[in-house]
């Protein structure tokens, strides 16, 4: 079986979430948005928004939200299909061959346009090539975690107590692979530090034997990792980023803290296939813009950790090249091996 074709039909959900429930009814009641559209105008019917992981995770909640106000705003509904399965690829696969007419969306991640080409051998579409990029939607920052009672307070502290111990540490990600793997690693190639990756079966799990001490230290999301900062069961160092946070602006950045260079993160964005019209793609952007400065999206952002960004398809494109460049760089520390 081709690895990216899926065996089952896949989980779709219309209606299936109070968010999707509200878009819907926001759309029927015809919502007046903040700049108006034409008789004969795009959109003309419901829009497919296509996700590449199952509902109820970061990535769908943020999307939906997303989804919401867009609905909106151009008074159609925003129909969410998740289309899980081989790290998002089966979701690209499946939009990067729709038709170019606008009504099909991808909520691409840092995984799909990021981490996937450099560690895939092989993947049925071009993450460039096969996508006109649309917005650039959130930044979750990642974090980097110690244990309690491990002894540092600051990712300099980290590093000597890395450095007087070479390869006694230990770092824990949700797999090998996975952003957190990458992260790590990338952050201990970039210190000059070895460490003992120490995989688990999701983020979850490896959080869970961070707070128990039984591994030294971990880089994840602010989305997952945050409310066990706030709660006193783990120590945040340091944060991702050119800039400190405003979710967390107590801390300072990983960049500043001893590692000159380092800045990942998890993101998400609204890319549509190859050769859809330039009209509708500043369509989408615009509405896509609107709804980020909506104060329902930058409530539930500041909630989940993450960072609204906006802007023009250009930027998010020119930040997707870069985004390549950076997992590569990742994958390489890590010593990935192509799948």
């Amino acid at each position: 079986m081709n690895r990216f074709t899926d065996p089952k039909e896949s989980e779709r959900s219309v209606a299936g979430s109070p968010l999707t429930r509200r878009s819907l009814l926001g759309a029927a009641l015809g919502v007046v948005p903040a700049f108006g559209w034409a008789a004969g105008a795009y959109p003309q019917r419901p829009i497919r928004l296509v996700l590449g992981f199952p509902p109820g995770g970061a990535t769908d909640i943020s999307a939906r939200m997303i989804a919401q106000k867009m609905a909106e705003i151009l008074q159609q509904p925003i129909v969410v299909d998740n289309r899980p399965g081989a790290s998002g690829n089966i979701a690209a696969n499946a939009v990067a061959h729709s038709a170019p007419d606008g009504y099909t969306l991808f909520y691409t991640t840092s995984t799909v346009h990021g981490i996937n080409p450099n560690v895939f051998a092989k993947l049925p579409y071009d993450p460039v090539a096969d996508f006109e990029p649309v917005l650039f939607a959130s930044r979750v920052p990642m974090m980097l975690l110690v244990r309690n009672d491990l002894g540092v307070a600051s990712t300099k502290e980290l590093i000597q107590l890395a450095k007087a111990k070479p390869g006694k540490l230990t770092y824990a990600s949700a797999g090998p692979g996975s952003t957190q793997h990458l992260a790590g690693a990338l952050l201990c190639s970039k210190a000059r530090i070895e460490a003992l990756h120490v995989p688990y079966k999701g983020s979850s799990p490896a959080l869970t034997d961070l707070m128990a001490g039984q591994v030294d230290f971990m880089v994840d999301t602010t989305s997952a990792s945050l409310p066990f900062v706030r709660a006193g069961k783990i120590r945040a160092l340091a944060i991702s980023g050119k800039s400190r946070s405003p979710v967390v602006p107590e801390l300072p950045t990983i960049d500043a803290d001893g590692v000159p260079g380092y800045n990942v993160a998890a993101w998400g964005g609204l890319v549509v296939p190859k050769g859809t019209p330039a009209n509708i793609v500043r369509t989408l952007n615009s509405a896509g813009n609107e709804a980020l400065r909506s104060k329902d999206v930058m409530a539930g952002a500041a909630q989940n950790g993450g960072e609204l960004k906006g802007g023009t398809p250009e930027e998010f494109g020119a930040f997707i090249r870069q985004e390549l460049a950076t997992w590569k760089a990742a994958v390489e520390a890590a010593g990935v091996p192509k799948q």
